[in-house]
């Protein structure tokens, strides 16, 4: 819509979560809404996903949260005072707590006041608490009042406050031009709203003092301004007769309210008076936000029985097109404040453009009556538990009204719903408006999001009895053999439930498969002779019995593991296959395998789209938080090279920069060195790793150049006498460093760091030195490296020495270098990699880092033949291999300096022409993919259902496609331990021994009490 609320021609498309999960291109509405759904993988991942829409150049975006939860029941509101005085003793707050259906909570109420410690406290009263905590019955409302101490003083708390005001007093003088003038226009303020689709009168005052003239006319103009265009204007004539030279008076003049003034008025009004100076007068009126195309829900009738028939009438103007939504309160409690209402929709109302998101808020609940004993079933069977209920489009006539039928789901609670329309006169809201579900006599089970296979879960049944008199209840679950029950302790499932009363039956359910399965228990009103009460139970005539069937979600025990298979295929316009066979362990737990198929275009494709879960890590130090920042830098220079960088995606890339180097700062030392905490001794490794990464990021962002300047400075000064530098410190993650842990290595890191810097790093008032083989500190560095050349044996030194002679363009050595490369290099058919002898550091992360300085060196050349390209497309193919979920590695540094080495391998070999199909099949399970140039970042994943199978993938076309399959299961870890209730850590480390991860999974239906963990040293 534009800024008037009509209607335009839009396209629109779909970005969720980095990943592009789902798009719709070139698509446009006749009839101004479009209504698209994507359904969510279920192995989606939780967090914020984001919707984009794109209306020519302009990109508007909502986001929307994915995660765990269990709606709550009932919602609580604190009322308290705005202002306590510091001589009251007590101050009131009020407690409520309401079902969503509208009843009251009884319970106990936990009420903490605390004070804000004020910014001028130097001192604590030692006589005051910080907190004050009462708890209370809540049957309706409960109000409290409690002892108000005041926390804290400062030095002054004590001095009477006074207030002071300034008048000044102008002393009547003869007007004359270019002077101040004591004449003056009021306009008549209205301090409530002025309503929509009315007419008021502006009433202008005039005051005329000492003119020139003691009879004059004058014109007193008005103009009325809304959204910065004047909308009205005029003017009246004034006959002024003044008497001892002032003169009064007043002109009004009608204006008509509508929607196109909303939400304010300017009204100006000026004149020119005889001495030639000018008077005038601005005032603001407020407007209720209202909108041309007048909208009116409600349902007929307002109140309802579960699984009863209902009708949704709408009104609007004639034509119009309207979106409606009804959403379970419980959802609005569980997130509020996310409704569209006219407040948000006026909120941009400056935008030249915009997309009206649905959102919702929570609204209260209303009272109704509980007359509800002619309900028309004497059994019901409660099974349909929507969270949002009613999501669809709906055309109103000529008629300018619609009904809508509907079935009403049953759940026991209030439904929110909304309205939007749009014809071609423009927006329309409609207020909102609610409907309560309800019947006197339910059960409801509590249930959490999820459990475990194996645990021990306590199964919990209330029920509620708001009929008028006593009932005998007994409540029975239904037997399946997916589950087992045994009875609690009490061993009751009978008992008497008076007038507004409630009763939690439990018992303990073990279940026996995995996946969702089926709770169903019935509640029973049945007839006895007990007295309940003083009273004889009743039973009900309609409505006795109420069941309730709601699902849960049983996963597996034991330790999740991951396994990934990767490709990246380029048919060259021929036909390429892979073959993978997914075979699950012996100790693997049953029915928790699961596998995925996902393709996409590009071969940084999955790292682009997780920018910021390449690594799966704390934030805890200086290693990690660069390991973090240095793919972004890589991203960035590969989607600049190929022209594929647009602003949204620099934006967020940078975004990540920014707060990195922000927070790489906290471990700086004075010196211009990093450690890995900020103190204690600087290291060597990590402080060139940080003059390499803001090196590059310049180009980016902010990045002082003393911050720069400094940290070469500190290297250098680290060296011996013959260049070599001299290694410093030590890591607490190991791995981050890779295979630095010589001097040798360190100084041919050290030396390459310096000749990747691209920017200057020595600013002085007359000269700018940039880093190159020439640059004394590399040349000297260079010589220390080729003096030992000969002597290395170690595969992950040598492959970083060929990089580094490849930066220096020292052909000879580098063609030495890589003639012992050749002679370890490990061929897989078509896959080309290296690894470290045998050794205690070897690992597959050292093999994926050695491997991609060797695919660096191959790429770092004054020009490139098609048999480079060919030997870098075999270790390209073999480090796709390796890749995770997430584009990353796996370890930290293996993901950094993979990340470059294919980062520069896309740029040399990037095309913009193309298109592939993907197949992926076994014998029970087919699946396809298209990849071109249109969705080649479309990041496009399929469930795998035939596992364990042989799957073959086969790409034809002429574009490169990235494939992974990813298998998931769990298995019994052995090393896990189980530790509950009481949970504490100790042991003594080593010195080689770094960084402690502790996993500890909470029981199904708990959280974690977080202020209680304690950390000793």
């Amino acid at each position: 819509m534009d800024k008037n609320f009509s209607p335009l021609d839009q396209q629109v498309w779909h970005d969720s979560k980095g990943n592009r999960i789902g798009q719709w291109t070139n698509v446009s509405s006749t009839s101004w809404i479009l209504q698209r759904s994507y359904e969510l993988n279920p192995e989606s991942h939780q967090g914020v996903y984001r919707l984009k829409s794109y209306i020519g150049d302009r990109m508007i975006s909502h986001d929307f949260e994915v995660k765990k939860y269990v709606l709550p029941k009932f919602e609580v509101t604190v009322t308290a005072p705005e202002t306590v005085s510091i001589d009251d003793e007590l101050m009131a707050v009020e407690v409520c707590g309401k079902y969503t259906y509208g009843q009251p909570v009884s319970g106990k109420s936990w009420v903490k006041v605390c004070r804000d410690i004020p910014r001028y406290s130097h001192r604590r009263d030692k006589h005051s608490p910080i907190c004050v905590n009462e708890t209370t019955e809540v049957c309706q409302c409960s109000t409290k009042s409690g002892i108000v101490y005041p926390t804290f003083h400062h030095y002054g708390y004590k001095t009477p406050f006074f207030s002071t005001d300034r008048k000044t007093v102008q002393l009547f003088r003869a007007a004359t031009p270019y002077t101040p003038t004591l004449s003056e226009l009021i306009i008549e303020n209205i301090e409530q709203l002025l309503k929509c689709d009315a007419e008021f009168t502006v009433t202008i005052k005039y005051y005329f003092i000492g003119e020139t003239a003691e009879d004059f006319k004058t014109d007193i103009v008005y103009m009325v301004m809304s959204r910065g265009v004047i909308v009205h204007h005029g003017y009246e004539k004034v006959e002024v007769k003044s008497s001892n030279g002032a003169a009064s008076g007043t002109v009004s003049f009608k204006l008509s309210v509508g929607a196109d003034l909303a939400p304010a008025v300017q009204i100006l009004a000026y004149c020119v008076l005889p001495s030639e100076n000018v008077v005038a007068r601005s005032t603001k009126f407020d407007i209720e936000k209202c909108f041309k195309n007048k909208v009116s829900l409600q349902f007929s009738p307002a109140k309802a029985v579960p699984g009863e028939k209902n009708t949704l009438q709408l009104s609007a103007q004639p034509g119009s097109l309207c979106g409606l939504s009804a959403v379970d309160k419980s959802v609005l409690i569980l997130k509020p404040g996310e409704r569209l209402d006219t407040d948000k929709v006026y909120h941009i109302i400056s935008c030249a453009f915009f997309v009206g998101m649905l959102v919702y808020s929570s609204e209260s609940g209303i009272a109704f009556d509980l007359n509800y004993e002619d309900s028309s079933v004497e059994v019901t069977v409660r099974t349909v538990f929507p969270e949002t209920w009613i999501w669809q489009l709906a055309a109103v006539g000529d008629s300018g009204s619609a009904q809508v039928p509907v079935t009403v789901p049953d759940t026991i609670t209030s439904w929110d719903t909304e309205a939007f329309c749009l014809s071609s006169t423009g927006l329309g809201l409609a207020p909102p408006a609610q409907l309560t579900v309800f019947q006197p006599f339910f059960l409801e089970l509590s249930l959490p999001y999820s459990i475990i296979r194996g645990e021990i879960f306590e199964l919990k049944a209330t029920v509620f009895n708001y009929l008028s008199k006593c009932i005998m209840v007994k409540v029975t679950p239904a037997p399946s053999s997916d589950y087992t029950l045994k009875a609690s302790s009490d061993d009751q499932y009978s008992s008497c439930l008076c007038a507004n009363g409630r009763k939690t039956f439990k018992w303990i359910l073990t279940p026996s498969v995995l996946g969702v399965l089926n709770i169903t228990v019935s509640a029973e009103a049945e007839a006895s002779q007990t007295v309940c009460d003083n009273e004889i139970v009743s039973v009900p005539e309609r409505g006795r019995i109420d069941t309730v069937t709601r699902s849960l979600l049983v996963q597996a025990e034991g330790t999740e593991k991951t396994e990934t298979y990767s490709w990246l295929l380029c048919p060259k316009g021929n036909s390429l296959s892979e073959e993978v066979n997914l075979t699950l362990p012996k100790d693997v737990i049953e029915g928790s395998a699961r596998s995925t198929v996902s393709v996409i275009g590009d071969i940084l494709g999955r790292a682009l789209s997780n920018l910021h879960g390449l690594l799966q890590m704390p934030y805890g130090c200086g290693e990690q938080n660069m390991a973090i920042l240095s793919p972004n830098i890589y991203i960035l220079q590969y989607l600049e090279n190929t022209e594929q960088l647009t602003s949204a995606i620099r934006e967020r890339a940078t975004g990540f920069l920014k707060s990195g180097y922000q927070r790489q700062m906290n471990y700086r030392h004075i010196s211009g060195a990093y450690s890995t905490f900020g103190h204690g001794d600087e290291n060597t490794w990590l402080t060139a790793f940080v003059l390499r990464s803001f090196g590059k990021a310049q180009k980016y962002i902010f990045i002082d150049p003393q911050i720069i300047q400094s940290a070469k400075e500190w290297l250098i000064s680290r060296r011996d006498s013959d260049g070599c530098f001299i290694q410093q410190g030590r890591l607490f993650n190991n791995r981050m460093k890779g295979g630095v842990n010589d001097n040798v290595t360190m100084t041919a890191y050290i030396t390459a760091s310096l000749l990747e810097l691209e920017t200057p790093v020595t600013v002085t008032a007359v000269s700018l030195c940039f880093f190159s083989s020439q640059d004394p500190v590399v040349t000297k560095g260079l010589s220390c490296l080729k003096s030992v050349i000969e002597d290395v044996k170690n595969t992950y030194t040598t492959a970083l020495l060929t990089y580094t002679f490849s930066l220096a363009r020292d052909a000879d050595t580098r063609q030495q270098l890589f003639k012992k490369l050749e002679d370890v290099a490990i061929s897989e058919g078509s896959r080309l990699h290296w690894s470290q002898s045998a050794s205690a550091d070897d690992s597959d992360s050292l093999a994926v880092e050695i491997s991609s300085y060797v695919l660096l060196a191959a790429l770092t050349a004054d020009s490139l033949t098609s048999a480079d390209l060919g030997f870098a497309n075999r270790i390209v193919s073999w480090l796709v291999k390796q890749q995770n979920a997430y584009g990353g590695f796996s370890s930290t540094q293996d993901t950094v300096v993979a990340l470059q080495a294919l980062s520069l391998y896309a740029t040399k070999v990037f095309s913009s022409d193309g298109s592939s199909t993907v197949t992926v099949q076994s014998a029970a399970d087919t699946h396809h993919f298209d990849v071109n140039q249109d969705n080649k970042l479309l990041y496009q994943e399929k469930q795998l259902q035939n596992v364990p199978a042989k799957y073959s993938i086969e790409a034809k076309g002429s574009a490169c496609a990235s494939v992974q399959v990813c298998s998931a299961f769990s298995f019994i870890d052995s090393h896990s331990i189980s530790l509950f209730p009481f949970l504490a850590f100790c042991g003594y480390f080593a010195k080689t021994t770094n960084m402690l991860i502790v996993d500890i999974k909470i029981l199904s239906g708990f959280t974690a009490d977080t202020s209680m963990v304690r950390l000793g040293v």
